[in-house]
């Protein structure tokens, strides 16, 4: 499967995902659901910028900030699977539409973010030996389920990091120093690592020698 291939099925998955939700406007008159459509823009960004990492003869010092910029966007694709949290709370009669709704931005949003990952695994490897990729691998997932974590509970954003990053970071160190005592962020950033990493593991397995 090629790459040009893969992104038209996303683009196309997407807009149906858009127009689902925007029909939930225009048919039922609720507005508290569109965020979802940002929040799929967000998770689009990795994606893109990961395409740069295609070529793998790219010199190490384009890779870097390239793939700092990528490292702060990625968090926003496999985000979208913790929006299905907003279910729980949800009095509305249409549940099952909200439902559907949910799952399949957060599906959408996982795609993206383990093909991104997949595209920069790929550079990794080429340039790396296989553990040391593999190790860079997980410790990717590791960071980014804390900045999912720091995104759903905690209620920052990527672009912080360009309008308050002191207060960002701040706040990050202290959650990091006291991660092992904090219960609930350990908890959480240890299991969405374990689930990302095993649903990348199965994402890598059906794409070797696909593309």
């Amino acid at each position: 499967m090629k790459i040009r291939k893969i992104t038209q099925s996303l683009f196309f998955i997407s807009v149906v995902a858009i127009v689902l939700d925007i029909a939930r406007l225009d048919v039922w008159g609720t507005t508290n659901l569109l965020y979802l459509i940002w929040n799929l823009f967000l998770a689009w960004i990795p994606y893109i910028i990961s395409l740069y990492f295609i070529k793998k003869d790219i010199p190490i010092n384009h890779f870097v900030p390239f793939f700092i910029l990528w490292l702060l966007f990625f968090p926003n694709a496999p985000y979208l699977v913790t929006d299905v949290f907003h279910i729980a709370s949800s009095l509305s009669p249409l549940l099952w539409y909200d439902s559907l709704l949910f799952f399949f931005f957060g599906w959408i949003g996982l795609l993206m973010g383990m093909l991104s990952l997949f595209n920069i695994h790929q550079y990794l490897k080429a340039h790396l030996t296989h553990s040391v990729s593999e190790l860079i691998i997980f410790a990717i997932c590791f960071i980014s389920s804390f900045g999912i974590y720091l995104g759903r509970f905690e209620r920052w954003n990527s672009w912080d990091i360009f309008i308050n990053p002191l207060e960002l970071m701040r706040h990050s160190f202290y959650i990091s120093a006291n991660l092992i005592h904090a219960g609930v962020p350990l908890t959480f950033v240890v299991v969405f690592t374990v689930f990302m990493y095993s649903v990348y593991k199965i994402v890598c397995a059906l794409l070797v020698d696909k593309i």
